[in-house]
């Protein structure tokens, strides 16, 4: 088969993987914005895998689907936004939903321990040295909405049904899960913004949910609550966000992804005391590439018998 493009800024996380699975496969790897456009030119890959994050960003990757020999791309994570669109009738996308589901669950879960409990005010007290104990609701006695239920919603849903929130769930096609309370679909969004103490956001970018929490939906969300927000950064109208922080109307947030990354040293959400910030990392788990890569090697062992591919997806 033609070479194999891998487009990751770091290969050797898994280049002794494929060497070993696949000794018989010639792999060209490409590490920066010009090595992807030369490596593409000379050796017109049908199948690259691609791995976006914020070191080796989607303007990286975004010549690929455009290459003609291209006829399968595989991306690393779930996310597939920085290489839409692609022509569905020569190339098929895979990704690797599902493979970090669980650890970035345990990031959602922590934050949502963490901003209920009032963590964010003890290590401001901490700093200055202030002791001064603050009563606090229990979580069992809260409601989770959960926007987007695939496999990560999923993941947090049921460690928030074990923690003893009541979750309610929305996602494309609403039959009822073990792991939420009540499923709506999308339509029943701005109805259930008002019951939530907490709000987890776990959507892909598209145009359906760009600004999809707008400044409308979050003067909806009941007083006091909180927003988790790994999903992405467009997804919230992020100036409102901040107005809505500031004004106490909202109770705090999670944000580990923004409008503009890295985020803007100049953006007041670095300063405020109700906001957690992490850099685009609640699924870093030390060994994540070699995990991505994993499930591509699986996948190229399926096109080159010929059978299905796992995780397809579509424009």
């Amino acid at each position: 088969m033609q070479p194999v493009l891998i487009a990751h800024n770091e290969p050797d996380n898994f280049r002794d993987m494929f060497a070993a699975r696949f000794p018989d496969v010639d792999f060209t790897y490409a590490a920066t914005a010009q090595g992807v456009a030369e490596a593409l030119a000379r050796h017109d890959p049908e199948v690259v895998f691609s791995i976006k994050h914020p070191g080796f960003p989607g303007s990286v990757h975004a010549s690929i689907p455009a290459h003609p020999s291209v006829r399968w791309i595989h991306v690393g994570g779930s996310g597939f936004d920085h290489v839409v669109p692609w022509d569905a009738g020569r190339i098929t996308v895979t990704n690797g939903a599902g493979v970090l589901a669980p650890y970035l669950a345990e990031t959602v879960t922590g934050a949502i321990s963490m901003l209920g409990r009032g963590f964010l005010n003890y290590i401001e007290q901490q700093r200055t040295r202030c002791w001064k104990p603050v009563p606090f609701t229990p979580l069992r006695e809260r409601t989770l909405l959960v926007v987007g239920f695939g496999r990560i919603g999923e993941c947090v849903a049921r460690n928030a049904k074990a923690l003893g929130l009541r979750v309610l769930a929305i996602r494309g096609t609403p039959a009822p899960h073990p792991a939420a309370d009540e499923m709506h679909g999308p339509d029943a969004l701005d109805a259930l913004l008002p019951a939530a103490d907490f709000v987890s956001l776990h959507v892909r970018l598209n145009a359906a949910t760009r600004g999809l929490l707008s400044r409308e939906r979050l003067a909806a969300m009941k007083p006091g609550a909180f927003l988790v927000n790994t999903s992405r950064g467009p997804v919230v109208d992020e100036t409102a966000l901040i107005e809505a922080l500031r004004s106490g109307h909202l109770g705090g947030a999670y944000l580990d992804v923004f409008e503009a990354e890295p985020l803007p040293a100049e953006s007041p959400l670095w300063t405020m005391p109700n906001v957690l910030i992490t850099p685009h990392a609640s699924d870093s788990i030390h060994d994540w590439p070699r995990r991505f890569a994993a499930l591509f090697a699986d996948n190229l062992d399926r096109w080159r018998a010929g059978e299905p591919l796992l995780n397809q997806v579509t424009p």
